[in-house]
């Protein structure tokens, strides 16, 4: 996140506690490390769980679409996408959500309900409207479910023929007490879960102190998801007590008998051109170990090590035969290219 962002954030926080009257508090927060401390731990735990809440709904989301047979197409990681950039709320989604539950009959609204995040089950309200729908559907006599206005079934098309020509009409049908009463509840229903969508599926980034529990910067990710294997290599060989851990307090020369004997080779082979004389390489080889072992250098075990050096150059594609001469071998990876 940008630091410009940050501070709008933060700014957008002491603005919102300056109108509700809390100078005090905002004041304690400039002043008070230890109050700023706690704060801090505050906000972050409201923020996890405006995390958990808006990935409740995803799920909800996803469970009544689902049930409602209106999107075939659809996953739990590109709602969660959606959610994390602060799209879901305008999306076809929620529109298609919503349109479809004023279309609920009583049994598929039973079903829809139990879909519901905890957060709003939990509420007040939705317990009054389960209740006067749980009394309606026990009162009612009827073989088919209860329907609301909104249903296709209480629809009626007339058509009339005027010169010639076909119109179409539409017009609702006369509905049973039992079913104005239903769509009264449907109505209700629509009216909480619409609100408590918008309250819910904020955008993320806007929740004060998110950077403590929202990761939403791209290189991390993309070096996870998009690595780079040859770079990683690469580096690996060229500076390999860069990952290993050196026994010697002295600084390193660049080549060293201390590292392994592929990195050894593959620094003398940067330094070669395109074509590689095998017997230069193997001197130039020897002479690193010999430099700093002396006469205590085993030249057939240095020759072991870079035969084994040279095969695993040749495995990741970095050296091959060469066909022009039978002595040489050819390069064909550069560093960085």
């Amino acid at each position: 996140m940008l630091l410009s962002e940050e501070i709008s954030v933060n700014r957008q926080q002491g603005k919102h506690l300056l109108d509700d009257d809390s100078t005090e508090q905002v004041r304690s927060l400039l002043e008070n490390d230890e109050f700023l401390f706690q704060q801090s731990l505050k906000y972050i735990e409201i923020g996890q769980q405006r995390m958990r809440s808006i990935f409740h709904v995803v799920k909800t989301v996803y469970l009544c679409l689902k049930s409602m047979d209106i999107r075939k197409k659809l996953t739990i990681p590109d709602l969660s996408i959606r959610a994390l950039s602060g799209d879901l709320q305008d999306s076809t989604y929620m529109d298609d959500l919503l349109k479809g539950l004023k279309t609920l009959d009583s049994s598929k609204l039973k079903e829809v309900l139990a879909f519901m995040p905890q957060d709003l089950t939990d509420c007040p309200d939705f317990q009054e409207i389960k209740k006067d729908f749980e009394a309606l559907v026990q009162t009612y006599q009827g073989t088919e479910p209860l329907r609301s206005e909104y249903d296709s079934h209480n629809s009626i098309v007339a058509a009339t023929v005027v010169q010639q020509r076909v119109k179409l009409s539409k017009s609702k049908a006369r509905l049973p007490q039992q079913n104005i009463e239903y769509t009264k509840v449907i109505d209700r229903v629509y009216a909480l879960s619409e609100k408590y969508f918008v309250e819910t599926l904020v955008r993320p980034q806007d929740l004060f102190l998110h950077e403590a529990f929202l990761l939403d910067m791209k290189n991390p990710l993309k070096e996870i998801f998009s690595p780079r294997p040859r770079f990683a290599i690469e580096r690996a060989l060229a500076n390999p007590f860069d990952y290993l851990m050196s026994m010697s307090d002295r600084t390193e020369a660049r080549i060293s008998a201390r590292q392994p004997a592929t990195a050894i080779l593959y620094q003398l082979y940067l330094e070669s051109g395109a074509l590689v004389n095998v017997y230069d390489l193997w001197q130039a080889f020897y002479a690193v170990f010999e430099s700093e072992q002396g006469d205590a250098c085993d030249e057939r075990m240095t020759m072991t090590l870079f035969y084994r050096a040279v095969s695993e150059l040749k495995a990741l594609g970095m050296l091959k035969s060469s066909r022009k001469k039978v002595d040489h071998a050819s390069k064909s990876a550069w560093i960085g290219l």
